[in-house]
């Protein structure tokens, strides 16, 4: 309550007492050019100023930890996939609304300038402290400018990719992270068996790579391989986030560093076998990033050049299934008249398919 202080003049004796006026009375009696704000106090506000920094210290890092979430979120193996789930989110559908509802993190950034902290609902900004916040303090993503990639391979005694990454990330582990300070110290006691290797895998699998304690439980394993090369082929392409500055279509190479003990290889040696994670630990994180028309001219242009190459594949890596397609057709074509040139065509196909299933 605010005391108004007597005014004389004519009419107007002093010795009337002054009337109080409360704040939301002064506001509607004065002019629009001079009204007091009275909008309510934003709640997560204090989430909202993490994000913000966050988002300024290294936005590519940010955009690329969150595009790691959505892509293990939105897998349909999302129980292996999403693990651990973040705190405050006990069930999945929740997890999904919520992405439908999250603005892209470019547009967020430029809300939060502008001091607009209505834009986000209460479940987008808990989602976004949990990713870019309170789990970066365990995980996080560093860039790398590309004037240090050279640099970077120089490091690590590796030579430079045939095709280069579109970025690079240092994964940096915090105070809070067991798996991280339980593989520093057996890295410690066990320097001279340092080796590094290459894992080509799917977008969706990352965030549990980064994240999980017991992702290699149930007998699960990964193959490294010493070749980068070989690395990104196995790297199946994966959509990423709409308008994502990482890319449309996004390969991964994770760089991993591990302990060799006594550790299984594969015949020609050129695979490592690792079957306990905490032997092992994601030092950098390579991305290969493509907008949708290059992802289309690239296969345009695979195909031109090995029409059947593709076919070929899918038939020495899925025999069985060959076998099974070859049958059906000879089947099926033996059901028709034996003049028809159709099923004749159609038979003569599925005996090819049937040879090559037996080869």
């Amino acid at each position: 309550m605010t005391r108004l202080s007597s005014a004389t003049s004519v009419g107007y004796p002093s010795q009337m007492p002054a009337k109080r006026i409360s704040w939301r009375r002064l506001a509607a009696l004065l002019p629009n050019s001079i009204g007091l704000s009275l909008k309510p106090v934003t709640p997560h506000l204090r989430d909202l100023h993490l994000v913000q920094r966050r988002l300024q210290e290294d936005f590519l890092g940010c955009e690329a930890l969150w595009t790691i979430f959505v892509a293990a979120a939105w897998s349909y193996r999302y129980r292996t996939r999403l693990r651990p789930l973040p705190s405050h989110w006990n069930t999945i559908d929740l997890v999904f609304n919520t992405l439908a509802d999250a603005p892209r993190l470019e547009v967020l950034q430029q809300q939060l300038m502008h001091c607009d902290y209505q834009a986000c609902s209460p479940n987008v900004v808990r989602l976004l402290t949990d990713i870019l916040v309170d789990q970066a303090d365990r995980v996080s993503l560093s860039s790398l400018r590309p004037c240090e990639f050279e640099e970077l391979y120089a490091h690590l005694g590796m030579s430079p990719p045939k095709r280069s990454p579109t970025q690079i990330f240092e994964v940096r582990t915090g105070k809070g992270n067991e798996k991280g300070e339980a593989y520093a110290r057996l890295r410690q006691e066990n320097k001279e068996s340092v080796r590094l290797g290459f894992y080509g895998c799917k977008l969706e699998k990352v965030y549990s790579l980064l994240n999980s304690q017991d992702f290699l439980d149930n007998g699960k394993y990964l193959e490294l391989t010493c070749d980068i090369n070989e690395a990104l082929a196995r790297s199946k392409p994966q959509a990423g986030v709409g308008g994502s500055r990482c890319g449309s279509i996004l390969r991964c190479v994770a760089l991993v560093e591990f302990v060799f003990q006594d550790n299984e290889t594969s015949r020609d040696r050129k695979q490592v076998i690792i079957k306990y994670a905490n032997t092992m630990q994601v030092s950098y994180l390579l991305m290969y990033g493509q907008s949708c028309k290059e992802y289309a001219m690239e296969r345009q242009i695979k195909l031109m050049a090995e029409p059947a190459r593709e076919l070929l594949i899918w038939l020495e890596r899925y025999h069985e299934k060959a076998i099974s397609l070859g049958v059906g057709l000879l089947i099926v074509s033996s059901m028709a008249h034996f003049g028809s040139t159709f099923f004749r065509l159609f038979a003569r196909t599925g005996f090819h398919v049937f040879k090559r299933g037996l080869l």
